[in-house]
């Protein structure tokens, strides 16, 4: 039985009010099409729904169980409705990001207080991965968009936009300082400790394919998961670390750490946004890359 919604609305507000004319009033119609839509509903259910009075009109005990459950039935509609307008509003709604440690120092912490203090009902759940492992939790749906470190493997479900340009370097603290006084070649690094990133990392993959492109191949004295910890390594004394310019500039500007500086131009590399293509992204992560971009 395909009955339009309108007229369970109708059939409604005439049984709220006990009267034709006045659930015209409160619906802005006609008195005649409140009594058009509750025969029309009443021929289609097959079945008397009103007593009509010189009062006004009664349920019938078939149309009073039919109202209890309609009544039901549209307040869930009707908050449902008011729900999808407070999203749509960003009143509402939550954005599952996943993202580095890394990016997240990076890139990420201003975008996301600037975006809750204008959006403070949005939830914001950010989950800590490598590049690869923040692909998988998107192509599993457990979250909505992904920070990736680029170039990432070619993958057909997956729309990729570039969104910050980060260079990886070289930098040593005050044991290693004289090593950024002249130009290296990186082969050199070989002489020395090095500090890198674990091998789960993309970045570390990364440097080590150009490395290993120009026939070098290096053995970190100690691998680490983080950044930071990379330069404050460095900073006393334990090795030459591979870092990201942009996370050790702070450093650098305090001269606790020196950059090195090489014959070959190390790569430019991206932080880049991955989303899967043809899925709808809710209001919130939209108005979010908006105003990241």
């Amino acid at each position: 039985m395909d009955i339009h919604l309108d007229l369970y609305r109708i059939f409604r507000e005439a049984a709220k009010c006990g009267s034709i004319s006045k659930a015209a009033e409160r619906l802005f119609v006609s008195q005649s099409a409140v009594s058009q839509a509750v025969m029309q509903l009443e021929n289609q259910i097959g079945g008397k729904l009103f007593d009509r009075t010189v009062r006004g009109v009664t349920l019938t005990a078939e149309g009073a169980v039919l109202y209890s459950h309609i009544d039901d039935a549209l307040v869930l509609i009707e908050n449902a409705q008011a729900k999808f307008a407070e999203m749509k509003a960003l009143n509402a709604g939550s954005i599952r990001i996943g993202a580095s440690d890394t990016i997240c120092s990076l890139f990420l912490l201003p975008l996301l207080k600037s975006f809750n203090d204008e959006y403070p009902e949005i939830q914001i759940s950010v989950t800590n991965r490598t590049t690869r492992e923040s692909i998988e939790l998107l192509k599993h749906a457990a979250v909505d968009i992904a920070f990736v470190n680029l170039p990432v493997e070619s993958d057909a479900s997956l729309d990729i936009m570039p969104l910050k340009a980060i260079h990886d370097c070289f930098v040593a603290g005050e044991k290693y300082a004289a090593l950024a006084d002249e130009t290296m070649h990186l082969c050199d690094l070989k002489h020395y400790p090095v500090l890198m990133l674990e091998k789960a990392s993309n970045s570390r993959n990364r440097l080590d394919a150009f490395l290993a492109g120009r026939g070098i191949t290096l053995q970190p004295a100690i691998e680490l998961g983080s950044l930071a910890l990379l330069s404050e390594f460095a900073k006393i004394g334990l090795g030459v670390a591979a870092t990201i310019k942009e996370e050790a500039q702070a450093m650098l500007d305090r001269h606790e750490l020196r950059e090195l500086q090489f014959y070959e131009a190390l790569p430019q590399r991206h932080i880049g946004l991955a989303r899967l293509k043809n899925v709808s992204l809710p209001f919130a992560v939209k108005a979010f890359i908006d105003r990241m971009r």
